[in-house]
């Protein structure tokens, strides 16, 4: 009783809400009580103006459903976290300002959020994807920024964040695969396939081009700039055990390339002669003036075609639209492939391989068998394979990255 006279209190300035004292207050208008307690308040399109005050409706320990929808309240959502049993919430076409309000994140039992229309700002926190048993998520119309989270939640079937100020490529989880471009329209710098936008920029790593030269270490490690990889240099134990790392590396790339051309002579002695022609690479003959764009496709390709596949049974570290965004670095070129530095947005950074369309002969399932039996080998003197990547036309494995240039520059 006390709260809900609060709140008239404080936003009902044209007096719409019938709170009389007379009456109790179970059976005031839009008001619901189940054994006395207020578990749903309905007051839609009531003119209420000003601010939604801490201290009042927010006390409503039992309350399952709260719509405050169609007013003019304004100022920061306050801390809900106590409405722990409240299933739907609809705040819609008012105006509140501020971030997104942190406190939802404890409301394990919110399957209806609707904030749309509002002048929320700021980004959209990840801990959105914490919300165990959210079906409906409303969030257009307001002055979000920045990135997407990835929303993975099985639960989810109505979605929309159009009409703010998101940027990036919209993450490419099952759930989110199944909205269309109308639930993300509105953001100019969001892009992805949904949307039919290549996420134009930077390419995680040329597909094509002739391969420059491999820099030097004395190069890399300029590059570099790191104090502390100068003092290892120093120490001349530290190179030798930094060499049997790299001696390592290199043992793991030979027997990579054993597997795949024991493979590949497998397939064509079955196929016969008119298998062992490959097609001639569909980059060569693109124009310059459009390798960018021919880039962004490809990536944008890759991320529909193809999961990152973490080997070892490891957790996944980091998603494949995310890797696909590093900057990159060629390393060198391998007999299978050319080699990348790649340096994701966490600074978070990993070597990358990118295997030669003569490796495409191998099968999918052969391939896979053959790098899950290499991501489980381990050994000191061996870069263990971390991930990898099979998609249409293109095949990746991942390493830790290994920051101390050549053997020859870390044994002299």
């Amino acid at each position: 009783f006390l709260f809900l006279k609060k709140f008239k209190l404080e936003v009902d300035r044209h007096s719409t809400l019938n709170f009389s004292t007379k009456v109790p207050f179970c059976k005031w208008e839009g008001v619901e009580c189940d054994k006395g307690r207020v578990v749903r308040l309905v007051l839609e399109s009531k003119s209420l103006t000003g601010v939604f005050a801490p201290g009042s409706l927010d006390r409503l320990d039992q309350l399952r459903v709260l719509s405050l929808k169609q007013n003019s309240l304004s100022g920061s959502i306050p801390d809900l976290s106590r409405l722990t049993n409240l299933k739907t919430l609809f705040l819609c076409y008012n105006a509140f300002s501020g971030p997104f309000p942190p406190s939802l994140f404890s409301l394990h039992r919110l399957r209806v959020l609707d904030l749309s229309y509002n002048k929320l700002s700021g980004v959209i926190p990840p801990d959105i994807t914490s919300l165990p048993r959210i079906y409906s998520l409303l969030l257009q119309g307001n002055r979000f920024d920045g990135s997407l989270p990835p929303l993975n939640q099985s639960s989810l079937q109505i979605f929309n964040v159009s009409n703010n100020l998101l940027s990036g490529i919209i993450p490419t989880t099952t759930t989110l695969s199944r909205f269309n471009s109308s639930s993300f329209l509105g953001n100019p710098e969001l892009c992805g396939p949904t949307l039919s936008k290549p996420c134009l920029g930077a390419p995680f790593f040329p597909v094509t081009s002739p391969v420059r030269a491999p820099e030097s270490s004395s190069q890399r490690q300029t590059s570099e700039g790191k104090v502390e990889e100068k003092r290892e240099f120093r120490s001349r134990k530290a190179r030798l055990v930094m060499g049997l790392v790299l001696a390592g590396f290199f043992l793991l790339l030979g027997a990579i390339v054993f597997f795949l051309v024991r493979g590949k002579k497998r397939k064509e002695a079955a196929e016969g002669d008119s298998s062992s022609r490959l097609a001639p690479s569909t980059v060569e003959s693109e124009k310059p003036g459009r390798e960018s764009i021919n880039r962004a496709q490809q990536s944008a390709e890759m991320v529909r075609s193809g999961k990152l596949a973490f080997c070892g049974g490891e957790a996944q570290a980091y998603a494949l639209e995310e890797l696909l965004r590093a900057s990159a670095e060629m390393l060198g070129r391998g007999t299978v492939g050319v080699t990348y530095k790649a340096v994701m947005e966490r600074q978070l950074i990993v070597s990358v391989k990118r295997l030669d369309a003569g490796c495409a002969k191998l099968g999918r399932e052969e391939f896979e068998r053959r790098m899950e039996a290499l991501g489980a080998l381990r050994h000191p003197n061996l870069v263990p394979l971390r991930a990898y990547l099979q998609a249409k036309e293109e095949r990746l494995l991942v390493y830790e990255y290994q920051p101390n240039g050549s053997l020859f520059s870390l044994i002299h």
